[in-house]
């Protein structure tokens, strides 16, 4: 087997996703709010309920999903194309397969306003376009932008208890 760029880590037969290089751990990332799922005492039960209004909510989210039990794919970054959260919707949209199986929650820009950025105004558009293109109503959640980083670290562990992924 040869890889063009000698002694580059190439995962061949699958990966162990428990192995320590897999959790990563973003630098300035406060533990306080940021721990794992497992950490039962340390949790925000608290906040279930405004995080399921968050997730499955049709105020404000005309494509909320129709299947609350599905597993989700979840996604929280900036609306650019550096962080290419249509590519993530796009790759879902084309995978019929994934539709079926688990929802898609993508947290980015702001629903309420129109932005002054050229390019998160392109994204914004693309975003539309794709999730009426791929039909994705009632199989997607894009929510608005959340600055509440305290309920963010819960809604990643409630993403957890229900059998999601983070994909960055």
């Amino acid at each position: 087997m040869a890889f063009t760029m000698p002694g580059l880590y190439r995962v061949v037969h699958g990966i162990d996703v428990f192995d320590p290089k897999f959790n990563i751990v973003s630098p300035g990332a406060d533990m306080s709010i940021y721990f794992p799922y497992t950490e039962q005492q340390k949790r925000l039960t608290s906040l279930h309920t405004e995080i399921e209004e968050l997730l499955f909510s049709d105020i404000e989210n005309a494509e909320h999903k129709k299947d609350k039990k599905k597993p989700i794919i979840f996604s929280m970054a900036r609306l650019d194309r550096v962080k290419n959260m249509t590519g993530l919707v796009e790759m879902y949209g084309r995978n019929p397969r994934l539709q079926e199986l688990v929802n898609l929650v993508v947290v980015c820009g702001d629903h309420g306003k129109v932005s002054k950025d050229k390019e998160e105004q392109a994204e914004f558009k693309k975003m539309f376009d794709l999730i009426e293109q791929y039909n994705l109503i009632g199989h997607i959640r894009w929510i608005s932008a959340q600055m509440n980083r305290v309920r963010n670290g819960e809604l990643y562990r409630y993403i957890c208890d229900m059998k999601g992924a983070f994909v960055q």
